[in-house]
């Protein structure tokens, strides 16, 4: 995502996206801020996508900033120091630039596009602050979060002040289900709102311009899919992302993995050995939708792979043979 916040007439007020904001609410700016979004399901390879683009020299990677807004300080540990944000240096730092420009504290934030006026002076804020702190103006936004997605694209893409970088990060249903079954869920229900998931994501970010990156291509060839991100968002590829441990990680929240200190990437296939035959043969049927790319499918599909109703499942086959 790119920020520019440049105004050189004498109006009292500007108009952004269809929102009415007060100048006095924006950052006047001479210089382009560059958001890297990365949207996607949980355990599908966003802290390590998120470090390879922060390993670059010019590049600040921050996390889930989303999770500023939370109550909770054990949600929102930096990487850097392994400190909510109150007590890390760095983030510290942050808030104060943060309240000199609105006079609002991290945590009081909004992140998710509740209040549009709000939302466009608050992220403006946040992330020119977390610019000027770290001296860099090419951001990471690891937050995942697909609502806040869609509110940053409906607030900013496509204006003279900001233009958007989103990347779509998917992984294959195997590994994903798998995860989402270690941690107590059914694999139906699983595999059901994958496909779910899959589906609304395409939807609601066809009117913007995105990338789709997926985890077990990142894995396995890292350097060409890399380059062809850093190619989207307009940033050269630099060969120090490859040392992505290196440097210092302004990360809020994300997997434990960023505390780790081995840079060899290994393709994540622990379900190939922790699924039976039936669990793995059940996912990949009830996600073909998603592998033919197939909205209609998963239509005609929902209600068997979210319940079972072979009912809908004969009223798909008549579809079919009609």
């Amino acid at each position: 995502m790119y920020v520019i916040f440049i105004y050189e007439d004498n109006s009292e007020s500007v108009v952004l996206h269809q929102n009415i904001v007060p100048k006095s609410l924006l950052i006047v700016t001479d210089q382009a801020i560059n958001v890297i979004y990365i949207t996607s399901r949980g355990h599908s390879g966003s802290t390590l996508l998120a470090h390879l683009l922060g390993a670059h020299p010019s590049i600040v990677g921050v996390g889930e900033i989303k999770m500023l807004s939370q109550d909770k300080d054990e949600r929102k540990l930096c990487s850097c120091h392994q400190l909510p944000p109150s007590q890390c240096p760095f983030w510290s730092s942050v808030q104060e630039q943060v309240v000199q420009r609105i006079g609002k504290h991290l945590h009081e934030l909004d992140l998710e596009g509740e209040d549009p006026g709000a939302f466009i002076q608050d992220n403006a804020a946040l992330f020119e602050s977390i610019a000027h702190v770290s001296g860099l103006r090419t951001i990471v936004d690891s937050s995942k979060s697909l609502p806040r997605a869609v509110a940053l694209c409906r607030a900013f893409d496509g204006s003279n002040s900001l233009r958007l970088s989103v990347l779509r990060l998917h992984r294959g249903p195997l590994g994903l289900v798998n995860s989402a079954r270690k941690m107590g869920m059914d694999i139906r229900s699983a595999s059901y709102n994958y496909v779910r998931m899959f589906f609304r994501t395409k939807k609601e970010l066809s009117p913007f311009n995105s990338l789709f990156v997926t985890y077990e291509d990142l894995a396995r060839h890292t350097v060409g899919q890399l380059r062809a991100v850093m190619g989207f968002v307009g940033v050269p590829f630099d060969a120090a992302q490859l040392h992505w441990r290196s440097g210092e990680h302004r990360d809020i929240h994300g997997n434990d993995m960023r505390f780790g200190a081995s840079e060899q990437i290994r393709l994540d296939r622990k379900w190939a050995v922790e699924l039976s035959w039936s669990q793995k043969l059940s996912i990949c049927f009830w996600t073909i939708s998603v592998r033919l790319r197939s909205p209609l499918l998963f239509r005609w599909m929902r209600d068997f792979v979210k319940s079972g109703d072979l009912g809908s499942l004969i009223n798909f086959s008549r579809f079919f043979s009609s």
